[in-house]
């Protein structure tokens, strides 16, 4: 009831909050174009807080109101820059269609090809099935294949078949052992985890990936890894040890288990040396020198021309997520262009220097994107932190822990769809994902906070 209630405020309230931050700004003094864009980022932000329209929706709003509203190509009275010069329709729809949305919709691509063939079953099958005459063994277990499948796939389908294939093993442990709720748990938390890991994981990182390269900052698909896998593997041994003091087996019985058999045939071994090729391709781009956005091209092409995707295939990937990143980009070069984002900086607090703003800025991500969608949040908050730096030599370091942050916050069902997923079994309590989650984040932000003082 409070959602429908915080959705029709947002429909009621989105334009007449645009509108009236446009008047204060020019009020304020700042520039025509500035008091139009301040318009539309409100606007974004009340619909994205509220999710009055879905978020994509709002997403291709962002675009179009940057087309009539700044570049004005109809040359309409009371819209454009007040100088005249401002930026062509053209450039805006090129920043929103980034080379950044061919990596990930390769992503997308590799993830529908490898359930479709059976590969996510098979493989973690084949990678769970050593853990599981250990209780703790098995817990670890089920987070390292989570999170090692988040990496490469949406999190909401990683978690939809970790959670399928735990069933049988939660099937031999006792409704009444708290143990059932470490191994619920594991599976989003750690599917929120491995949304860290590469530049694919998670919207997040692809945004900020593509606004990295909107200012010619180069962050390579290992480079992203270095600095992200060891994060991701500590706070998966955090959080292990974490659940298993929260939710100790009350049985030291092991569970003597027996997982089916999925065998790989010749189209998912297929498959399978695709996404390989691409992975090494992607590891090794200092090597070969080609850019991760032109490597995606490589399974896509394999993956249709050899009939793996159909038409079918294409019609149900996720294009609300990619259309989400393209207006998250537009929004950017929005901002950017009109100066916005320097007046916006203006108004933070400027204690600590530069490292205490991108502090700031990671400790709002992680805080809004508790209550938010983390790709909304990082929708309005990356390009300030890249005006924030700008010319610092931060700029990578900031851009890259806004992103992380975005994906630690797992504290409530509401926080991310894995999490949601979990806590629909109705095993869960609000509680149970708040006892975890909240330590599991506070550590990361410790640690990302630590990198970027001690650097």
């Amino acid at each position: 009831m409070t959602a429908h209630y915080l959705k029709a405020a947002g429909r009621w309230l989105a334009l007449p909050f645009a509108l009236g931050s446009g008047v204060i700004a020019a009020w304020a003094g700042w520039t025509y174009e500035q008091a139009l864009m301040a318009g539309i980022l409100v606007m974004a932000a009340v619909l994205w807080v509220t999710e009055a329209v879905p978020l994509f929706v709002t997403s291709v709003l962002v675009i179009g109101a940057e087309v009539i509203l700044l570049a004005n190509p109809g040359r309409w009275p009371f819209f454009g820059y007040a100088t005249g010069d401002g930026p062509g329709f053209a450039s805006i729809l090129n920043a929103a269609v980034s080379p950044t949305l061919v990596l990930f919709f390769a992503g997308l691509v590799m993830a529908r090809a490898a359930v479709k063939e059976g590969v996510d079953q098979a493989m973690g099958g084949w990678l769970l099935r050593p853990f599981v005459h250990s209780r703790r063994l098995l817990l670890f277990g089920v987070m390292g294949v989570t999170a090692l499948f988040s990496m490469w796939m949406s999190n909401t389908a990683t978690t939809a078949f970790m959670l399928t294939l735990t069933m049988p093993l939660l099937a031999q442990v006792a409704p009444a052992d708290p143990y059932r709720r470490a191994l619920l748990l594991a599976v989003p938390f750690a599917a929120n985890i491995g949304g860290l890991g590469t530049p694919i994981a998670s919207p997040p990182n692809a945004i900020a990936l593509g606004y990295l390269r909107s200012v010619n900052e180069r962050l390579g698909f290992l480079e992203w890894m270095m600095a992200a896998v060891p994060l991701m593997i500590v706070l998966l041994a955090f959080l292990g040890w974490l659940l298993l003091r929260l939710f100790p087996s009350s049985s030291g019985q092991p569970l003597g288990l027996t997982l089916p058999v999925v065998s790989l045939g010749r189209r998912s071994r297929w498959v399978v040396g695709i996404f390989t090729v691409t992975v090494i391709l992607w590891m090794s781009e200092g090597l070969h020198g080609l850019p991760a956005s032109v490597v995606a091209l490589l399974p896509v092409l394999a993956l249709l021309l050899g009939g793996f995707i159909d038409r079918d295939d294409v019609n149900h990937l996720e294009w609300d997520v990619l259309m989400l990143i393209g207006g998250g980009m537009a929004l950017g070069y929005g901002v950017g262009v009109t100066g916005l984002d320097h007046r916006i900086v203006a108004l933070l607090p400027s204690a600590g220097g530069m490292v205490g703003l991108i502090a700031v800025l990671v400790l709002a991500t992680y805080i809004l994107s508790t209550l938010l969608s983390n790709s909304a949040v990082a929708n309005l908050l990356l390009p300030i932190g890249l005006a924030a730096v700008a010319g610092g030599g931060q700029v990578t370091p900031a851009l890259v822990a806004i992103a992380l942050a975005a994906s630690l916050a797992m504290a409530l069902p509401v926080s991310t769809p894995p999490n949601a997923m979990a806590y629909a079994r109705g095993e869960l309590r609000s509680s149970d994902m708040a006892k975890a989650g909240i330590p599991v984040g506070l550590v990361g932000l410790g640690l990302i906070l630590a990198f970027l003082i001690l650097r």
